[in-house]
């Protein structure tokens, strides 16, 4: 708050002098700054479609996106609004990024209703977002917002005679309206889409969603065989490598009914066929997708070690998906920091033409904003700290719970103690049966028993080089096994499993301020056998939604009331 009090000071004696610096560092792409809206485009739209240009044309695109204002005309504010739409996929598809997604698609529908132009687009984007994300959380009514997104977006693509956006709508809006409940909801506007032509650039895909819609209508109508037929007919029209996804999507949908059949090994044949194109095309999303299908459906089967071995695929990449994430977040900030100068540059020099002509009205409502700022700080101030000390209690009180119940499993354990012996001594049967294919119910309780026993009852694990291996050593068992009731019982892999125990264990030394009220964020890191700060920040703030300096603060303000 400081830091922000004393830069806006700045900016007032700067503008009060009647003076504006000028920028003494060279950015390497400066000269975009001037160039032209249209050439600006034209050159963003080359490095889009080259896969390794994409951090140039986000930097292009956001250029463009920010010349919008009021006074454009009607064309370059469409261009503006494209820009947007070019930033949503880079976001969406590249980075992962929700919530600037979001920001992206809110900022060209604002620019489309200010030039006066309704695009379907817009709205399809907000349907992939909302799809996305309930098929993410499993959220059924987010899955309506989709639908009723993806049906403006057909609305919108048939007013405007749109084809292209017309046809990718309805395909969502039959596929959406599907999955929550049945397509009787878009009757109507599937009667409007019927009336369309099919000439020759549309034909196909007008075709597909045609039989797309037999198809789901036979399945709702429990005639699955039909829906099958259905299918194999749209593959055979869609085969070209310019339908890849829908290829894709057929084949899914088609093991779907195969699967209501409990005709599981047609079902996996489909997918195993939706797996090729997803890994060839290396679509990340839907080989989420159908690795945990093909798990699903081999467990249907009893083929334990392959639904294990997609299990494992499922988990690795979606912890892959998460870490990528985390670096393209890192990548984005020092993208940011450029463009910042950027932007700051060509703020520059406006002011620099401006400045002397507005310099007391500015300085008048500087002050203003000054005031503006500062209170909303002070209250944004107060909020966040409200919120942090509302965390750091859950978080206590989830201790103090998980404590309880760890006291309650070593009573457990002393009253059992002769039954736990005498499966130590018979380990070496139970070592025999860990050959097989899979382990029983039994085994595997036992087993967590004792992954439980390790993780409550020795500090061994607060080592750095405590390892799945040496869990697996002093749980009596072998690591795929640990591995394998970890994921099944916890949902996590091993280093999330123990970094977790790692944490709550730092929260507890940072709120005993007697024994570790002088250590630094480093000591209590290692002190509880993190390598590496950024990995125990990362982790911290996952488990307790808070960073490890927010949550000793308020530990230390805690022990002094």
């Amino acid at each position: 708050m400081r830091h922000a009090v004393r830069a806006i000071l700045c900016v007032i004696a700067l503008l009060l002098s009647g003076t504006t610096p000028l920028l003494s560092q060279s950015w390497e792409h400066s000269k975009w700054l001037n160039l032209p809206l249209e050439q600006l485009m034209d050159m963003a739209d080359k490095d889009f479609t080259d896969g390794n240009k994409k951090d140039t044309a986000l930097m292009c695109y956001t250029i463009a996106a920010n010349r919008y204002e009021a006074s454009l005309s009607r064309e370059q504010k469409v261009m503006c609004k494209d820009a947007s739409m070019r930033l949503w996929s880079i976001y969406f598809y590249d980075f992962y990024d929700y919530p600037k997604c979001f920001d992206c698609l809110t900022r060209a529908l604002e620019i489309a209703d200010a030039a006066g132009v309704e695009d379907a687009n817009i709205y399809l984007g907000f349907g992939c977002m909302y799809q996305t994300i309930s098929e993410e959380c499993n959220d059924y009514k987010l899955g309506t917002t989709a639908l009723s997104y993806y049906q403006r977006a057909l609305s919108v693509g048939l007013k405007t005679h749109d084809d292209k956006h017309t046809d990718m709508a309805c395909t969502d809006v039959l596929s959406m309206a599907h999955v929550q409940g049945g397509l009787a909801p878009v009757a109507d506007i599937w009667q409007n889409y019927l009336q369309l032509p099919e000439d020759n650039e549309t034909w196909i895909l007008r075709r597909y969603n045609k039989m797309l819609y037999q198809a789901f209508n036979s399945v709702e109508n429990k005639r699955f065989d039909d829906a099958i037929k259905v299918y194999d007919s749209q593959l055979q029209l869609i085969d070209t490598t310019e339908y890849t996804r829908l290829i894709y999507f057929t084949h899914v949908e088609k093991a779907k009914v195969h699967a209501m059949k409990n005709d599981y090994r047609r079902a996996i044949e489909a997918l195993k066929q939706s797996e090729r194109i997803a890994v060839d095309l290396e679509m990340k999303d839907c080989k989420l997708e159908v690795y945990k299908m093909l798990a699903q459906y081999y467990q249907e089967l009893g083929d334990h070690g392959s639904r294990e071995h997609y299990y494992n695929e499922y988990s690795q990449l979606k912890d892959t998906l998460t870490n990528y994430q985390q670096l393209a977040s890192v990548s984005e900030m020092e993208f940011r920091n450029e463009l910042k100068g950027m932007e700051q540059e060509m703020s520059e020099i406006r002011q620099h033409r401006e400045v002397m002509s507005i310099v007391a009205m500015t300085s008048l409502g500087f002050l203003l904003i000054l005031a503006v700022l500062l209170y909303l700080v002070y209250r944004k101030n107060g909020e966040l700290t409200r919120s942090n000390q509302s965390l750091y209690l859950k978080n206590v009180e989830m201790l103090r719970a998980e404590e309880e119940e760890r006291q309650l499993r070593r009573q457990l354990q002393v009253k059992e103690a002769p039954a736990v012996a005498d499966a130590a001594d018979s380990y070496g049967a139970a070592d025999v049966k860990y050959k097989s294919s899979h382990l029983s119910d039994e085994d595997k309780q036992q087993l967590l028993s004792s992954i439980q026993q390790v993780m409550d009852n020795s500090d061994e694990i607060f080592s750095p080089e405590f390892s799945l291996e040496r869990l697996a050593m002093l749980s009596e068992s072998k690591s795929k096994y640990v591995s394998q009731v970890i994921n099944e019982y916890y949902e996590q892999n091993f280093n999330n499993f123990l970094n977790s125990y790692r944490i709550k264990e730092a929260c507890k030394r940072m709120g005993d301020i007697a024994n570790y009220g002088n250590y630094t964020i480093e000591a209590i890191s290692e002190s509880v056998g993190f390598k590496s700060r950024s990995t125990f920040v990362s982790s911290f703030k996952r488990i307790t939604g808070l960073t490890p300096s927010q949550y000793q603060r308020i530990a230390r303000k805690e022990a002094q009331l």
